[in-house]
Order: C-alpha cells, then structure tokens, then sequence
C-alpha cells in the first residue's frame, strides 16, 4: 500500500486484517523470506516475525503459542539462508523498507529531523568479532550494547523513522552522521534543522557539522562542578554568546551558545531559576523559541519506547538477527502512525486533526497478534 493512494474518508474502518495485510505486504516486498518449493511461503514467514515483534516474545515462543505456523527453527533457517547473511545488505534493504511507508508530500519543504542512539543492553560475547559490541555506561547490570542510530523527521502527527544504521564499537559518531546524511539524501529530504542529543555533544561532531554548515541544535553538557560551560548559567535573562570548547583529544571548537532562562513558578513542585544551555548553528528559531523548538525532539525518545513494545526478543549472538527485529518494530511504529494519519483523521486547515486516543500502538499490536491467531490457530493446551 503505497502512500500516494488516495485518502480513505473518515468513516473507513482500520480492522485487524487490513493492518496484517499491510505489514506484510511492506515486509514481503523488501525482504526475500523463502525459497522456491518452501511449504511455508513468505507470508509465513513475516507472520510469525510479526507476531513476535507485536507480543514481544521470541520467534520460538511465537511458533508455541500458534498451532500451525512454522516452527520457529524453519523461520530461522529461512533468515540465515536469505536475509541474515549480510548485515550491510540487510541494513539497506531495511531502509528502502522504512522509507516506502514515508508520509507524503515530506520532500515538497525542509524538515526537522533528529538523529539518536540507542543501546540495547546484551550479556554475552559478539558473533564474529569484538567490534559488534560497543561499551558505554552500565545498564541492565552490563556494559556491553548492540547499539543502533535512527534518523527521524519531525512533523505535527507524521513523525516516522527514515533510517536506521548499525553502530559498530570503531565507528566514530561522525562516521555515523555521515551514513545517515548519506541516506537522507537519497530520499531526497532537505534538512531544516537537526536535532541531537547530549551524547553527540563532542568537538569532533559539533566541528563536522559547522564544516557542512548543517543547521543543528543540541543540548550543552556541563562537567565538573565550577568552570566550563558552568559559567554560563548566570544571570535572570536569556541570551546568546560564543563559546569554546576543549578536549585533550579532539582540539577545540567554537560555536554559538543559547542559554534560556526558564523560571518554575512551582510547576512540578519545583521554584527558583532553572537554565538550559544548547548549542546551535542556524537554528530554526529565535532565541525565546528554543527550549520550546527542542522539546519537539523528546517525543523521538519516546519512539524508542515505542519500538521497545514492538520489538521481537532473542537470545541469539547474531547481530544481524538483533538488526533485523529492531527494523521491524521501527516499521510497525511507522505503519501505526501512517494509519492513524490516513485513515483515523479529519481533514481540517493548519493540518489534519488525528484522532490519537482511539488508536493507540497497544490496540494495533493486539489487532496484528488477533489477525495471525485466526490464521494458525492459538494453542491453547499444553500436554506432556
């Protein structure tokens, strides 16, 4: 279902069937999931992944809980054979899959896009070699991650991922920009601003995106307790100054410094002056705008939560395997937003009005797991 397709009037009904038949229909186009003479076709195949990923299980308790789906092995083996060999090429692939669901009309004007990282807690040793595995901060009782980057577009009601990249433990955050940006032209989308977060704050990345003279904004980390960016939190007006920043490693950087002064008035409990200090290249606001402007990039961190609740579990060494169910649950959240802007929505002037409460991505993982179990049928006995 592509989304040039004309829009359904208000009235149309979102079923649990329609929602199966465009998830497969998105997963099956870009992902070759069985052979010629297979019992079980392709859409078997992306059914039991479906399932999976809506009820957040593993690809084996999937095929336990549904009578005559494939086994979870025979929907391995049909991973390994067409999918998981190359992780670039599986990468790819599941791009060219995020971004077939794209909303329309985002290439017509500049967007806001932001780029995050996300890291997936893992015990255990990398597949093939160390370098499928990044270190950072505890979590979850380890220090091991595989860790994923998503690009993103910002915009009232069709906010949906355009690209995921896998980050490897050597590849530097700018290497990571450039993956992304290299994708992001290819959909030809033009960039209005970027928006980071404090994980990219660095000289060498804040100096990579002034060379390109790419607009940005991203939260300034303060370390230490006294000197540093510290000295800028000052004052009971918001203003803008040029500050510089050094890292034994990585030289200096100069750049612009927003510093906006909020004042609680007991909202949340809290009183007294608070700070937040960014640092921005042509930003797409004024200064009065920008905590504001940025706050927008939060409801990206919440898509993360999202794809969590839709992400199909493993134990598996395989990063491959572990890529290709955080694509899919990216996808799913593309498809729950797409539907709700296409068919759950009234057209109104200054944007259509989405009618968000009565579609939430719990109700549509349930219609997704419903649709399959009609299928199979659901096992609902257990013997010796």
């Amino acid at each position: 279902m592509k989304i040039g397709a004309k829009l359904c009037s208000p009235e149309t009904t979102v079923n649990d069937a329609m929602v199966l038949a465009l998830a497969n229909s998105t997963i099956i186009e870009h992902l070759t999931l069985s052979s010629d003479g297979d019992k079980y076709k392709d859409y078997d195949v992306s059914n039991l992944l479906v399932y999976a990923s809506a009820n957040g299980i593993s690809l084996q308790e999937a095929s336990s809980q549904l009578v005559d789906s494939p086994h979870a092995n025979t929907v391995r083996n049909r991973l390994d054979e067409n999918v998981l060999s190359e992780i670039d090429a599986l990468e790819d692939s599941l791009n060219e899959m995020l971004s077939d669901n794209l909303i329309e009309n985002l290439t017509k004007k500049k967007q806001k896009i932001a780029i995050d990282l996300t890291f997936l807690p893992y015990h255990g040793e990398a597949e093939k070699d160390e370098s499928e595995v990044r270190r950072s901060k505890a979590k979850s009782g380890t220090t091991h991650f595989h860790c994923y980057a998503s690009l993103y577009v910002i915009k009232k009601n069709k906010r949906c991922t355009l690209a995921v990249t896998y980050v490897r433990a050597q590849d530097s955050l700018t290497d990571v920009l450039d993956r992304l940006f290299l994708r992001l032209q290819k959909l030809s989308i033009k960039l209005r601003c970027l928006y980071l977060d404090k994980q990219f704050y660095t000289v060498l990345v804040i100096g990579h995106l002034l060379k390109m003279d790419i607009p940005f904004e991203m939260p300034m980390v303060h370390r230490g307790r006294s000197g540093g960016s510290r000295r800028l939190l000052s004052g009971r007006k918001s203003y803008k100054t040029k500050y510089t920043m050094n890292s034994r490693t990585e030289g200096e950087v100069t750049f612009e410094a927003w510093v906006v002064v909020k004042y609680s008035k007991g909202k949340y409990e809290r009183s007294g002056i608070e700070y937040f200090a960014y640092a921005v290249h042509c930003p797409a606001c004024e200064l009065h705008q920008v905590y504001e402007d940025y706050r927008l990039r939060f409801g990206i961190e919440s898509s993360f939560r999202l794809m969590n609740m839709s992400r199909a579990r493993t134990s598996s060494r395989k990063a491959a395997l572990r890529l290709l169910f955080v694509g899919i649950a990216l996808l799913l959240v593309n498809l729950w937003t797409l539907i709700k802007w296409k068919y759950l929505s009234y057209p109104r002037r200054g944007g259509r009005d989405v009618q968000d409460d009565l579609f939430p991505l719990q109700r549509m993982l349930f219609f997704l797991a419903e649709a399959i179990k009609k299928i199979y049928g659901a096992a609902t006995s257990v013997s010796l």
